[in-house]
């Protein structure tokens, strides 16, 4: 019998596939994200994002751009505090309140990373042995002699702020030491091998994150007082090029505990360079 080739029917054209196109980098609900992305992660404030999910590695790197932003919402509540209370409260007091605000308002994350950082640097004579420390969760000497003085010199120098009536640099300050945060990590390995809280956020940094904390902080700072901002920003970028090479040498690169102290200490150093140069 002859054979007949079955005739297949015709297959459908095959749609070439889509990938799915990539948001705008800039887009509205992107930023606010990752805007609320470290308004959760370094205050104790949380908005709901419009997405409802976890951030990703990649938005908590996108965050970074945020971090000076944070700080001067910070800074705003600083201020208005000492405006409320100023005609009532003696300079010192309110002082110490502002200090109080500024630990229960940021949880004491950044309080808690300077201890870390000053034991582990204190007490370890290599990066492996100062790492191990700085995990430790019980503070040892170096870190409540370290935290009792940070306690101490903020308090200092906003008594002398308010004693001249002198409200910029509550706003500027922590504006710039949420930016000397970026400055040390942008371009720092991340110390431990086995990850971290930090990780995240250093892996997937990029200049633009860099490039956009830099524009809030000095627009909205100059706004506020143009001099003052010119010698936080020359201030900031020394001290945070010192610290970069200071922890790849003591720790082998940054973790969360060694920004939550660069944070720290930075406040302290404009503090106290407002007070003497603003105050004299």
């Amino acid at each position: 019998m002859p054979r007949f080739r079955r005739r297949s029917s015709p297959s459908p054209s095959r749609e070439p596939v889509l990938s799915t196109p990539r948001r705008p980098e800039f887009s509205g609900d992107l930023m606010w994200c990752d805007f609320v992305t470290a308004l959760s992660f370094l205050t104790l404030l949380h908005v709901p994002s419009m997405t409802g999910r976890e951030p990703t590695p990649v938005s908590l790197a996108r965050s970074f751009s945020f971090f000076p932003l944070v700080g001067f919402l910070l800074g705003g509540g600083s201020w208005g505090l000492a405006l409320l209370l100023a005609r009532t409260t003696p300079p010192f007091l309110l002082a110490c309140i502002l200090t109080l605000y500024s630990v229960l308002v940021t949880r004491a994350f950044h309080m808690d990373g300077l201890a870390d950082f000053w034991d582990g640097l204190g007490g370890g004579y290599n990066p492996d042995r100062r790492l191990e420390i700085m995990k430790d969760s019980r503070t040892g000497a170096f870190g409540a002699v370290a935290l009792s003085l940070a306690v101490a010199l903020k308090i200092a120098a906003l008594h002398a702020l308010l004693t001249h009536r002198l409200g910029s640099p509550l706003l500027i300050v922590p504006a710039f030491s949420r930016l000397a945060m970026v400055l040390t990590a942008y371009k720092t390995p991340y110390a431990r091998k086995e990850g971290g809280l930090g990780k995240p956020f250093l892996e997937h940094m990029s200049a633009r994150e860099l490039r956009i904390a830099l524009g809030i902080c000095l627009l909205l700072s100059a706004v506020v007082n143009p001099f003052f901002t010119l010698l936080c920003a020359a201030t900031v970028l020394v001290f945070s090029r010192v610290m970069k090479r200071g922890c790849r040498k003591w720790f082998g690169g940054v973790t969360g505990d060694v920004l939550g102290a660069v944070n720290e200490m930075t406040e302290i150093l404009l503090y106290a360079l407002g007070a003497m140069v603003l105050a004299s």
